[in-house]
């Protein structure tokens, strides 16, 4: 890959996707995303000050992306509720599997801890997306007595930590041979059922919510 015009900024965060879905996050260095678009190595300074200050955007527009492709899933879903945060759900998987580096790259601790204000509005309204989708599922029969945030943190927590799981390189090795979105969709009917006709049954077998403040013991 080679930049002769256009825009540097788009071409060198089209460059660290590159990377870090080849060899991580540590590979990276301005200087060598330099040389791989073919500007000198003091050209990326125009736009980035610092590797940071490139992977908070690169992780921006991650959430940007991220965010339409749940979006787009919901969308394909139908009108039902609960079936469009059951697609959101598979969703994350997927996102996860096909677009490694920005997945890898909003999860990642070093960029969420130094995070820019660009990136925690793009996580915020990110989140907005869930929650809201997450109350409409709920308002559609979705274990109507559990306190909402309790269910958006429990679906989104499983929706990622499966993700997690199948992108992690020292253990994925043991869904090798698996229909992954078959797979997905598995783990997260565990989670939110396909419709809300299969909400009743759901709520049955799940456990009563007695609410209350829980008191941590140290």
């Amino acid at each position: 890959m080679t930049y002769h015009h256009g825009n540097l900024k788009q071409a060198l965060l089209d460059r660290a996707a590159e990377v870090i879905a080849d060899k991580g996050i540590e590979a990276l260095s301005l200087r060598g995303l330099a040389r791989d678009v073919g500007v000198s190595h003091a050209a990326p300074a125009r736009h980035f000050r610092d590797k940071k200050a490139l992977l908070s955007a690169l992780a921006t527009e991650g959430y940007l992306r991220f965010s339409a492709y749940m979006t787009a899933a919901a969308e394909k879903a139908g009108s039902d509720p609960v079936a469009r945060y059951n697609a959101m759900g598979r969703s994350v998987i997927r996102f996860a599997l096909t677009h490694p580096a920005y997945y890898t790259t909003f999860n990642h601790p070093d960029v969420t801890q130094q995070a820019d204000a660009e990136l925690l509005k793009s996580h915020s309204e990110y989140m907005e997306i869930v929650m809201m989708a997450a109350a409409e599922a709920q308002a559609a029969g979705w274990h109507p007595d559990i306190d909402p945030l309790v269910l958006m943190a429990f679906s989104s927590a499983a929706a990622t930590g499966a993700a997690n799981m199948v992108t992690n390189k020292r253990g994925s090795d043991i869904f090798e041979g698996r229909d992954m979105e078959k797979l997905a969709a598995e783990i997260i009917n565990l989670v939110v059922p396909p419709s809300s006709e299969l909400c009743s049954d759901s709520a049955r077998q799940a456990p009563k919510h007695h609410g209350g403040d829980t008191k941590w013991n140290s």
